[in-house]
């Protein structure tokens, strides 16, 4: 009994710690400063991954060509992931971009490949599914006037305000503000984010590139930040399973390729913000697992017990009426499908448009 007990205790402790201390402790840490300069216009190589874009390529290129940056300094490469749809044939009517059409081999291999033929100082990532609000260049680079800086996180925003999927990604931006405070941001967003030529890292073709090349960038010695004026705005994806669940089994691939950071007596440890923000929620199904099955045990003999299962019971009953809820559910049963699938051996290099 009193094994099952620290159980439960252990296993809500850190529910709540990776929920909501630690986004307290990230309020209460001391910001760095670092340097923003608006009239700093570096030179700068946009990159636009795609595959199978036709439904949304022309509005990007169309928002790409009315950004306010100064042309002469601005290369903008359409790295094409294998697409067998218009999306090639619809970004040849803009004569202002570079097209490199590459094979299958999935976003971070193409992002890999299009570093290799930019030619400007400063490497821009976005996706196709998006637009820039006219000033996201300028207001993401004028952060690389501090020589400190390597990675700059732009802010995704969804045009549907009201979703639950936006409710939780405010939550994120607010944790990713924080982390920002002290330089080590372990993720950035895949719509716009940019980095340093000279620091970028060739990763992977396996690993989720918008988290580990932060890390990677960060373990090099160099920061990285968000930026919350550098605005880019998409719909609200859908398929909510299949995308997390990709999305959290890259991340758990990618860890091996960071295990001397999770060190934490490295000098450029990631070992806090990884541990509270990444692999705890990463594994927080099991831990709800954990608080269902020591309660029923222990229901038969504790009343408080009796208690915490009722409310779990009832927490998870409101999912069927309520959305919020039931975007919680889905998204810890997204979990746990990549954890078995980690544990399998399985990766996932590339995957199907799904909006």
């Amino acid at each position: 009994m009193i094994l099952l007990k620290i159980i439960f205790w252990i296993s809500i402790s850190l529910i709540i710690y990776t929920s909501f201390i630690y986004y307290f402790i990230l309020k209460l840490l001391k910001s760095k400063k670092y340097i923003k300069n608006n009239k700093y216009l570096p030179s700068i190589s946009l990159i636009i991954c795609a595959h199978n874009e036709e439904k949304n390529i022309f509005s990007k290129l169309e928002n790409t060509q009315s950004l306010d940056y100064p042309t002469d300094k601005l290369q903008v490469i359409l790295a094409d992931d294998g697409s067998n749809d218009r999306t090639i044939e619809i970004a040849k009517s803009f004569n202002y971009i570079e097209i490199l059409s590459l094979n299958r081999g999935g976003k971070t291999y193409a992002q890999n490949e299009s570093v290799k033929i930019a030619r400007n100082e400063i490497i821009v990532f976005s996706d196709a599914n998006n637009i820039f609000k006219k000033d996201a260049l300028k207001k993401l680079v004028r952060n690389f006037a501090d020589k400190r800086v390597g990675v700059v996180c732009g802010e995704l925003q969804y045009f549907y305000k009201k979703s639950e999927e936006n409710v939780y990604w405010r939550y994120e931006v607010s944790i990713k503000k924080g982390e920002s405070k002290r330089g080590w941001l372990l993720g950035a967003n895949g719509s716009i984010y940019a980095v340093r030529k000279k620091v970028y890292v060739q990763l992977p073709v396996d690993s989720i590139s918008d988290q580990l090349e932060p890390i990677k960038v960060y373990g090099n010695g160099m920061d990285v930040i968000y930026e919350n004026e550098a605005i880019a705005i998409e719909d609200i994806p859908n398929a909510v399973l299949i995308r997390k669940k990709r999305i959290i089994l890259r991340s758990l691939v990618s860890m091996k390729y960071i295990l001397p950071l999770l060190n934490p007596f490295h000098k450029r440890s990631i070992f806090f913000p990884y541990i509270s923000h990444k692999l705890i929620r990463w594994f927080l199904p099991l831990l709800f697992l954990s608080c269902l099955i020591t309660s029923i045990y222990l229901s038969k003999d504790d009343s408080l017990f009796r208690i915490l299962l009722f409310l779990q019971v009832t927490f998870y009953s409101l999912g069927i009426v309520h959305s919020g809820i039931r975007y919680i559910i889905k998204v810890n049963i997204a979990s746990a499908m990549a954890i078995i699938d980690w544990m399998l051996g399985k990766k996932q290099t590339t995957w199907n448009v799904n909006r």
